[in-house]
């Protein structure tokens, strides 16, 4: 939707008439909410644009849930809740950003989060398509289709077909760009309710991987996080670019997670889904407060 007509429609449903006649919809009903960077303050945008939300905006939609939504921990969101909508907040891929500014403003607020963390990734890693998006802001479809479905999503793989290809490519990106570093998740960890759970171990696309590849990667992520940060790792998986299917969900099982999170979808019944394969909405950067508030109470439920 064209985002000059887009907004007025998202104010109209977010109205208070609206969201009266819509909160019913939400009864039992659970939200996951997906975010990827933080912008700081000041900061020029950089990387895939549309996964990177400003500071200041993500500051405004935590003011939102704060006041309208029941926010919980990742690991509790199917307990019962107070009455309002509930929700829980994720980030996937540890960015430097989301880490530092991004649980800054959760903590000023007193909000939980689990951050979905890549172990081979961290210190400072730039994802490939960020590097691949930086020059032109956006990621070609085409080039996303086969690094996902051609080279597994796999950052050496991916890195040495766009270079072969001659494809502009970029490491130049700022420090909120770029995976955070071990040191910058205990700092986060030491905030009540933030907690951190598996995105694999390298963000390979699970869906294409042999059977034991996608052990290797669940598995030995699941162990760097407990053995690094104890009971503030979460046994909750999210699946890399949202990819899945019905024998990765096994796997999953068998390697002891909890749960495992999709990146599309929207508001759900524990007792509809799969518990590895619960949706989430995902934000970015187009996401306004009144589009936010019009799906946290039901006039938008996708």
């Amino acid at each position: 939707m064209h985002r000059l007509i887009k907004k007025p429609i998202e104010r109209a449903i977010s109205s208070p008439a609206v969201t009266w006649m819509t909160v019913r919809r939400l009864r039992e009903k659970r939200l996951i909410l997906a975010y990827h960077g933080i912008i700081p303050d000041g900061e020029s945008p950089a990387g895939e644009r549309t996964i990177f939300v400003a500071q200041r905006d993500f500051a405004m939609q935590l003011d939102l849930l704060a006041a309208e939504a029941d926010v919980v921990p990742l690991d509790r969101i199917d307990d019962a809740g107070d009455g309002r909508p509930r929700v829980a907040i994720t980030f996937d891929d540890a960015y430097s950003g989301a880490v530092n500014q991004g649980v800054q403003e959760l903590a000023k607020r007193g909000l939980p989060a689990t951050i979905f963390v890549v172990p081979g990734r961290l210190n400072g890693h730039v994802f490939w398509w960020d590097a691949l998006s930086h020059v032109s802001a956006t990621l070609d479809a085409g080039v996303r289709r086969h690094a996902l479905e051609e080279l597994s999503g796999a950052d050496e793989r991916v890195r040495a077909w766009a270079a072969n290809e001659a494809l502009p490519a970029s490491d130049a990106l700022p420090a909120y760009a770029r995976a955070a570093t071990r040191a910058e998740l205990a700092a986060a960890l030491t905030f009540p309710g933030i907690t951190v759970g598996s995105h694999t171990w390298s963000h390979r696309n699970l869906a294409v991987l042999s059977a034991s590849d996608v052990d290797a990667e669940v598995r030995g992520s699941r162990e760097w996080l407990r053995a690094e940060f104890g009971d503030r790792a979460i046994d909750w998986l999210a699946y890399p670019y949202g990819l899945d299917s019905v024998d990765v969900h096994h796997a999953v099982a068998r390697a002891s997670y909890q749960g495992a999170v999709r990146i599309a979808g929207g508001w759900h019944r524990a007792s509809e889904v799969s518990p590895f394969a619960r949706p989430r909405f995902s934000i970015g950067s187009g996401l306004s407060v009144a589009g936010l508030r019009a799906r946290l109470h039901g006039a938008v439920l996708s």
